[in-house]
């Protein structure tokens, strides 16, 4: 595959969430082959990013299927040994959990609480909203109460049908590839809550407990996270999960992510400077 600018997260360089969703892809594709069968849930992932990787990169991506049903991923430049993302999928006998401490997520998403919107970048798969090609057109939140502060985000139901009509994995189920972006990008904004740190995902655990339908709204939440380091190197460590809400009122977890990314000044003057810029007072969750 060849990064284009379909695929921007960050200005010129491509979302770490679409590196996934394709490795996500090759991997169902691999288990048909060699099962018959589509990926089963509970699942497990471990992505390590370790490469640098541009807009126009042309990449090579490859899996294996290990005898014990493991799958190993891997995307790579042509010709350099370095590999720029390795994942190895497993399967789960359980749905996989988190523990937010004393922060609610029913709290968190309430009506009455105070949200803070975020920036966004035009182009940016996720969050941008002037895209020529779809994307996931997402607004996240900073909310925050006297237990704590999270980044909160919504995604599906009625109102983003068609849009998510674009990302099924097969018909009218979603892509594990959007709950991967999802996470990985409200992770990644959990370093405004530690001081407006901005950086790159470093390692990433992904728990897929199941795929939600295309109608079904879920919401995503990540809260403060640890740091560690000092000056120019500093990482933080976020969990975060995506909940959908059932009728009586209870959260089933769908996925669950944490991870590390280490965090640049220079990606936080980039951000300044390049992400859109508007009245955030009118822009509600």
């Amino acid at each position: 595959m060849v990064f284009s600018s379909r695929h921007e997260g960050w200005q010129g360089i491509p979302h770490g969430g679409l590196a996934m969703m394709a490795l996500l892809d090759l991997a169902d594709h691999c288990r048909i082959l060699k099962q018959g069968e589509n990926l089963t849930y509970p699942l497990i992932t471990e992505w390590r990013f370790a490469d640098s990787v541009q807009i126009g990169d042309e990449m090579q991506l490859r899996a294996r299927m290990e005898r014990d049903g493991r799958i190993a991923l891997s995307m790579f430049h042509p010709g350099r040994d370095k590999i720029y993302l390795s994942a190895e999928l497993r399967p789960l006998e359980e749905p996989g959990l988190v523990d937010f401490a004393l922060l609610s997520p029913a709290r968190m998403m309430s009506p009455g609480l105070q949200k803070q919107a975020l920036g966004i970048y035009d182009n940016c798969f996720v969050c941008g909203h002037k895209r020529r090609s779809p994307g996931l057109e997402r607004r996240f939140f900073r909310v925050e109460d006297d237990a704590g502060e999270a980044v909160i985000v919504r995604f599906g139901g009625a109102r983003d049908l068609s849009l998510a009509s674009f990302f099924q994995q097969y018909p009218g189920v979603l892509h594990p590839g959007v709950l991967a972006a999802l996470l990985d990008e409200v992770c990644g904004w959990s370093g405004v809550l530690a001081g407006d740190l901005y950086g790159y995902t470093v390692r990433f655990q992904l728990i897929l407990n199941r795929l939600p339908q295309l109608d079904e709204e879920f919401f995503g939440m990540t809260s403060l996270p640890a740091v560690k380091g000092s000056g120019a190197r500093k990482f933080y460590f976020p969990q975060g999960a995506l909940y959908l809400g059932g009728a009586g009122g209870e959260l089933e977890i769908i996925a669950v992510a944490q991870g590390q990314w280490l965090a640049r000044e220079e990606l936080r003057r980039q951000f300044e400077a390049s992400h859109f810029k508007e009245d955030l007072r009118a822009v509600f969750f």
